[in-house]
């Protein structure tokens, strides 16, 4: 980690004097306000926006200081994600008017899409994938920067001139708001975080990766930086907490929300299983007595099992059923004394949709989709009311709003009392929809004027007496007045930010037709293989003294009523080398016999079950349904565990190569039997389809009828049972394909690197099997062929290796892979091959790949190609095992990267993982 000032070397050093000395000798300098300057390592000064350094910077100390920031600390702001404490996205800082663009600055280090921008001591920060920046809020010029070589996780917080901010490199960090000077970090967690912090009472929470929430002593406190308490949840913590009354809440993705005191971490509560796919991305929202969660479906999108089991999800037909397209959610009712003026709907048909009633219906009574839950806030329970008097418990009768995949947009707490939320209002072939105003305990609602579609994510926040709406794609951003009578409705761009703002997108590259539908990050590159793009998660409009705030493909742009200054220069990556502690060996088989003794204890896994929006590839969307993944990962993983350990994977190893090799080679292991990996709950026309796809001989798909790379899982298996090698190999050559099939698309295999990885992989491990089985001489001739077979395919692998995608305009759905297609199905043997043959066409692909995609190796990534949130698993892998095979980093530099389980039990990738940095030196 690049610091901008080194940590105060004793805790006996007055902290709180030494930042005072720092901002007196700032003022010393006299630095304009309208062109700050940066002091570089040589000593002299240049202006914030030229800076260029390329020397030794590990004692840069760059002092920059405005008196009127240090001397006019605003009482409002946005000094966290959400604007407060209890995440109401509501702040007293109302801004409207007759607003243009003041001045907007293109970042080259990628934002993620759910950070927000933070603003208070005159300044915006920008949390990115390279570090922290402060940018002045009136100008945009370059307050200070604190770069990183790992990623941030999420948003600063600011808390008494201090910003608090959470990384991949496992650690929190303390900074200095006016300064950027590092003050310490807590290096306690063993994953990385993704949660905003949330500071109260002296005390920093956060959420992490690795399942805890962490309790650390703020700065100035007499636990500075140090733990005060932690607490184990059964999944990892993507939900940045909120607080009301010595209670932080949270959900952590076992799907449960937690209630814990915030002095002792003491659980209050646990609630009930949450309905969705995982709790990702945003924060729980308090709302008088109740803590409001943001689910995402339980669907699988295009898939069975998924929305296409039983009947299929068709949320639109079963809220309008059999109604003419232009149907509203209710006629129109007149304004009520609670609606400020607006006319009212009437939700009791979408109450209706999610009521807890047993007595089946086609279009009703499906409380398992709802996506709005509310909790009691004493006790956890979920609340529920009866507008319809019949006995049965109604919820929020909110639909969901948002894209394929990922949570959707938390609502936000009108200063009116009314909850806001983006909400279906009619029927038509592109479903529409208003954000309301909840009159909770009712099934009426407040109508807006700003129409949508509900399929294209919004993000929502308030100043003062405005809403202001974020619409995904940077297509529109506006805002209204919660009084009607005020008759304050203002649009800030509608399709058109690209004239207000020219050249803003410089990061990115957007394909022509549907409004910026299609389209991704590349940085500073002309790299044609991002993976990122802005149809899921989002951020929204920050109102802030005058102006209003929004990053939009990757640049900051301000809007407010002075001088226009136009566009900024871009904002540059500094390389910098994050001091990351290594995994210890212990620590890595510590993990691993976790892993694996959690698939013992569970039994025969089915596949893992996980909605990843538009994912084009049906092939892979089953998560580990090859049962070679589970013989090849466990054999593989076998040396590793303890002796007790190893005894029982034996037993297992056993039990599946009967059920799925032996008589019978199965290509998949089906739906049918098996224990979950996953901890969402399945919806229940999902769970009653499972029986429908039991296991198979022939799973389609891949050129192959069987998969060719299961010959490597069981030459791995035949190490742990070499009694067997003979079995094994017969089994094996019965279904071998040599040589590689003829496809009838001339591309196919350009298109699909990864299945002549499959076939290296299988073919090396048929050979190996064949000598163990001592079959050289009696079936030579199929060795020879299948020896030229593989040494042709090396040779071809490594002679073509291409790391661009051929998919873009053509084939823009087929993008998602693009940084993994290369190094699916790679075995230390190709990655030996490749290293000897394509090492330099290889580390060219893993730098690009890691430039355009820096939150690679992070499990669930909230950021895809197409209309989602949640990337495929593929990326971490892929990346990771080619970095071990072919690269050959060491332990050191790949445990960096080594993230947490996707999955509550049996995520192979991972445990592949482990074992691959076990392997290194």
């Amino acid at each position: 980690m690049v610091k901008l000032q080194k940590s105060l070397p004793s805790p006996c050093i007055n902290q709180g004097f030494t930042r005072l000395l720092h901002r007196m000798l700032a003022l010393l300098l006299l630095v304009s306000l309208t062109s700050p300057l940066l002091f570089t390592p040589g000593g002299s000064a240049m202006a914030a926006n030229e800076y260029q350094w390329s020397g030794p910077r590990r004692q840069f100390l760059p002092f920059i200081y405005r008196p009127e920031v240090a001397s006019n600390v605003p009482s409002n702001g946005w000094p966290m994600v959400a604007a407060n404490p209890q995440r109401t996205s509501w702040t007293p800082d109302e801004v409207s008017g007759n607003l243009h663009v003041e001045w907007y600055r293109p970042i080259e280090a990628y934002i993620p899409q759910n950070a927000q921008l933070i603003a208070g001591y005159g300044m915006i920060y920008v949390s990115t994938a390279r570090g922290l920046y402060a940018l002045n809020a009136a100008n945009g010029n370059l307050v200070w920067r604190y770069d990183t070589e790992l990623p941030l996780g999420n948003s600063p917080t600011l808390a008494n001139g201090i910003a608090y901010v959470a990384g991949h490199d496992r650690k929190i960090h303390a900074l200095d708001a006016i300064t950027g000077v590092h003050l310490w970090e807590f290096a306690g967690a063993e994953s990385g975080y993704d949660t905003n912090p949330l500071v109260v009472n002296g005390r920093v929470f956060a959420g992490n990766r690795d399942g805890y929430m962490y309790a650390i002593g703020a700065h100035g406190t007499s636990n500075q930086g140090r733990l005060i308490w932690k607490y184990k949840t059964g999944g990892p913590i993507h939900l940045s907490a909120a607080y009301k009354d010595g209670v932080i809440y949270f959900a952590a993705n076992d799907n449960y929300a937690y209630a814990l005191r915030a002095d002792t971490g003491a659980l209050v509560w646990k609630s009930l299983k949450l309905p969705g796919d995982g709790y990702h991305s945003y924060w729980p929202v308090i709302y008088q007595d109740k803590v409001i969660f943001s689910a995402a479906l339980g669907y699988r999108i295009g898939r069975d099992p998924g929305s296409d089991s039983g009947n299929g999800l068709d949320e639109l037909e079963d809220i309008f059923p059999g109604d003419p397209w232009g149907t509203t959610l209710s006629p129109l009712l007149q304004a009520q004394s609670w609606s400020n003026g607006y006319p009212t709907v009437n939700a009791s048909r979408v109450a209706e949709y999610l009521e807890n009633n047993p007595n089946p219906d086609p279009h009703k009574h499906k409380p398992w989709r709802r996506t709005v839950i509310v909790l009691n806030i004493q006790n956890g329970s979920e609340y529920t009311f009866d507008s319809d008097s019949d006995g049965y418990p109604e919820y929020a009768p909110i639909s969901y709003w948002g894209t394929n995949s990922g949570n959707r947009y938390p609502p936000i707490v009108g200063p009116d009392g009314l909850l806001y939320v983006n909400h279906t209002y009619q029927k038509t072939p592109d479903p529409q929809g208003r954000i309301m105003g909840w009159r909770i305990g009712t099934v009426y609602f407040s109508l807006s004027n700003n129409q949508g579609a509900i399929a294209e994510p919004e993000a929502i926040s308030a100043g003062g007496n405005k809403i202001y709406r974020s619409l995904c794609c940077d297509r529109v951003g506006d805002y209204f007045d919660i009084r009607a009578s005020a008759g304050n409705y203002g649009t800030l761009w509608s399709y058109d930010l690209e004239g207000l703002a020219p050249g803003y997108d410089e990061n990115w590259r957007v394909l022509p037709g549907w409004p910026r539908l299609q389209g991704w990050y590349k940085g500073n590159t002309n790299s044609i293989n991002g993976i990122y793009h802005n149809h899921g998660d989002q951020n929204p409009i920050i109102p802030y003294n005058g102006r209003l705030y929004i990053h939009r493909s990757n640049a900051v742009i301000a809007f407010g009523t002075g001088t226009p200054l136009g566009k900024l220069p871009l904002l540059r990556i500094q390389n910098a080398v994050d001091n990351v502690q290594p995994i210890t060996v212990d620590h890595l088989r510590a993990r691993l016999e976790t892993e694996v003794q959690k698939i013992i204890s569970a039994g025969h896994l089915r596949p893992g079950y996980l909605n990843n929006g538009q994912f084009m590839y049906g092939e892979l969307a089953d998560y580990f349904i090859n049962p070679g993944d589970t013989l090849y990962t466990l054999s593989i993983a076998y040396p590793y565990l303890s002796a007790q350990l190893q005894e029982q994977t034996r037993a297992y190893l056993r039990a599946e190569f009967a059920s799925y090799f032996d008589p019978v080679m199965y290509s998949s292991i089906g739906w049918a039997e098996g224990a979950a990996r996953e901890a969402t709950p399945l919806p229940p026309e999902v769970q009653a389809a499972l029986v429908n796809f039991p296991k198979r001989e022939f799973m389609g798909g891949f050129s192959w009828y069987y998969p060719q790379h299961n010959f490597y899982a069981m030459w791995k298996y035949a190490q742990i049972f070499p009694q067997d090698a003979v079995r094994v190999y017969e089994l094996a050559k019965s279904k071998l394909q040599v040589p590689l099939p003829t496809m009838p698309v001339a591309d196919y295999y350009t298109n699909r690197p990864f299945e002549i990885n499959a076939y290296i992989a299988g073919y090396t491990g048929f050979l190996q099997l064949q000598q163990m089985a001592g079959k050289v001489n009696e079936d030579s001739a199929l060795r020879t062929q299948v020896n030229n077979e593989l040494n042709r395919l090396l040779q071809l692998r490594a002679s073509t290796f291409n790391k661009d995608t051929p998919f873009i305009e053509n084939m823009y759905h087929w993008r998602s892979l693009n940084i993994a297609r290369n190094f699916i199905f790679l075995t230390p043997e190709l990655g030996d091959y490749l290293n000897r043959n394509a090492y330099a066409k290889v580390q060219a692909a893993i730098d690009e790949y890691k430039y355009v995609a820096p939150y690679w190796f992070v499990s669930r990534y909230e950021s895809m190609m197409n209309e989602g949130a949640i990337s495929p698993l593929y990326n971490a892998p892929a990346i990771f095992q080619a970095k071990a095979y072919i690269l050959k980093e060491g332990r050191a530099e790949l445990t960096k990267y080594l993230d947490a389980p996707a999955f509550e039990r049996g995520d192979l990738f991972y445990i592949q993982n482990l074992v691959a940095a076990l392997q290194a030196p």
